[in-house]
């Protein structure tokens, strides 16, 4: 009688030891299945909701890190203030990244034209430098653009809808060409081909001391006359019921934003820090030349977003430390706390299953291998090689807990999706009540990731379903755990004398 048939015979003669041992494969790997089912419909959430936000990042200063660092050491960490044009180029030559951009940014003022605000029906105006009365000088940001392919146009942050966008002679040069906004324009009377002036104006200490901004506590001054060779129409929608205002904030701010080439940009902010250094000599300025105390703000857009930790890597060994790769998360920091924390119960509940399968199934097969010591010992005495013996009960273990496992496979995604559903549900809607503020990221403000996701479009998002990693997850754990149960016990054969076992 062969080996195979041996094992089935035996399985149907022990048939109440066969159903205990299925049953108990049965629960151990119904939570198994469960754990499994949960953590990965919890990455797959967690890749879809992230897909929509874009597969956009900035290279920024990792706050958490420098927090951990302050906390550790009690002072806070010494870093490179400004990164070259280089390392940006550097980072993206990287194979995940499709494209990027760099701009520089620079504050501006003007006497010439009225800033646009956007009101609430209270009459709420979100920019606080309204509150204070600069004098006549209305505040104004300055966009560099690197490229004639502007990102925000490509990406659809921003549409030109009159005139043009800059040509790649233009932006290389310092030219002094704009584009702005149709608030802003038809707020101004502006159109193509129309000119204004901006400046740079820096102020004395007494002004911002006593709010005294009048001509007489003007520092340094130095205007530019642009003129407008495009109109554009923000793309990107904004909750203006806001409750913090930061939705309104981010409007305003791109709505009063002027394109213009990066040189222009450049020339401002090389001005700015001269003239600051000269009004403050003692103050530590990071560099000492003031064309290397140059801010670019840097987006990088991957061609997909699972690449995101491999960039995020990649940027962290070619950065100075404290440097990261930071990705828009908006509306996304409580919905991800919860699914960490259900991910790491699931985690927590995977292991301890798996550890205790292998304790019971190896104490259970051992104590049904000592009650057919003499079997086995027939078999030895009559000239079976153990290898053989060992196999036969490997055969019979396998078989039982095949059956026991595909069962479970399907019982415990079921369980997992009612409970895991409900249990993200709750946490979700116990995390909206939470005070803390999410991590702001620069590229919100760009018109990147600016959607909010709700509790709803995650849970609909959430799917506990049998997919072909789940499932290859799930066999491998299940049987791989049952192999290294059987395996233990094993050894209680190999250590069998036949002959005292028949006397």
């Amino acid at each position: 009688m062969g080996l195979i048939t041996r094992a089935f015979a035996s399985m149907t003669r022990n048939f109440g030891k066969t159903i205990l041992l299925l049953l108990i494969v049965f629960i151990l790997g119904v939570v198994i299945s469960g754990a499994i089912s949960v953590q990965q419909a919890i990455s797959n959430t967690d890749a879809s909701l992230r897909a929509n936000l874009g597969a956009v990042a900035t290279i920024e200063f990792d706050n958490a890190l420098m927090n951990e660092y302050y906390e550790r050491t009690g002072e806070w960490p010494e870093l490179v203030s400004f990164l070259s044009p280089d390392v940006f180029h550097e980072i993206g030559a990287l194979p995940y990244v499709r494209a990027y951009d760099l701009s520089v940014s620079a504050h501006v003022s003007s006497q010439d034209l009225i800033r646009f605000v956007v009101e609430t029906e209270d009459g709420y105006i979100d920019d606080m430098m309204m509150e204070r009365d600069m004098g006549g000088w209305e505040p104004f940001d300055l966009k560099g653009v690197q490229s004639a392919e502007v990102i925000d146009v490509n990406e659809g942050i921003i549409e030109i809808t009159s005139g043009r966008m800059f040509s790649a002679e233009e932006v290389a040069h310092l030219n002094y060409l704009a584009v702005i906004s149709e608030n802003l324009a038809n707020l101004n009377n502006l159109h193509v081909g129309s000119r204004f002036t901006l400046a740079d104006v820096i102020w004395d200490d007494d002004a911002w001391n006593y709010d005294s901004f009048s001509e007489e506590h003007i520092f340094a001054q130095r205007s530019y006359d642009f003129e407008v060779i495009g109109i554009f129409n923000p793309l990107v929608e904004f909750d203006l019921d806001d409750d913090w205002g930061d939705q309104r904030w981010m409007k305003e701010r791109m709505e009063n934003r002027i394109y213009v080439p990066n040189p222009v940009a450049i020339a401002s902010t090389v001005f700015q820090s001269e003239q600051g250094r000269l009004q403050h000599p003692g103050m530590d300025w990071g560099t000492e030349n003031p064309e290397d105390a140059v801010w670019f703000q840097n987006v990088y857009l991957l061609y997909d977003p699972q690449d995101m930790d491999a960039f995020r890597a990649a940027v962290e060994e070619k950065t100075p430390p404290f440097y990261t790769a930071v990705e828009p998360t908006s509306g996304l920091e409580g919905i991800a706390s919860s699914m960490d924390s259900i991910n790491r119960l699931a985690g927590i509940i995977f292991i301890v299953a798996a550890i205790a399968s292998v304790i019971i199934l190896s104490l259970l097969i051992t104590l049904f291998l000592r009650e057919r010591r003499k079997e086995i010992g027939i078999y030895l005495a009559l000239g079976e090689k153990r290898g053989k013996v060992i196999t036969q009960m490997m055969v019979e273990v396998l078989a039982i807990s095949l059956v026991a496992v595909i069962l479970a496979l399907f019982v415990g995604n079921l369980l997992a999706q009612g409970l895991s559903e409900t249990m993200l549900r709750n946490d979700m809607v116990a995390g909206q009540f939470d005070d803390d503020w999410g991590a702001w990221c620069p590229l919100e403000d760009m018109g990147f990731g600016t959607a909010e996701i709700t509790t709803e479009e995650a849970l609909a998002a959430y799917n506990v379903s049998l997919d072909l990693t789940t499932v290859g997850l799930f066999f491998v754990s299940a049987i791989g755990t049952v192999v290294i149960a059987t395996v233990i016990p094993m050894l209680y054969i190999v250590r069998l004398n036949p002959k005292k076992i028949m006397l």
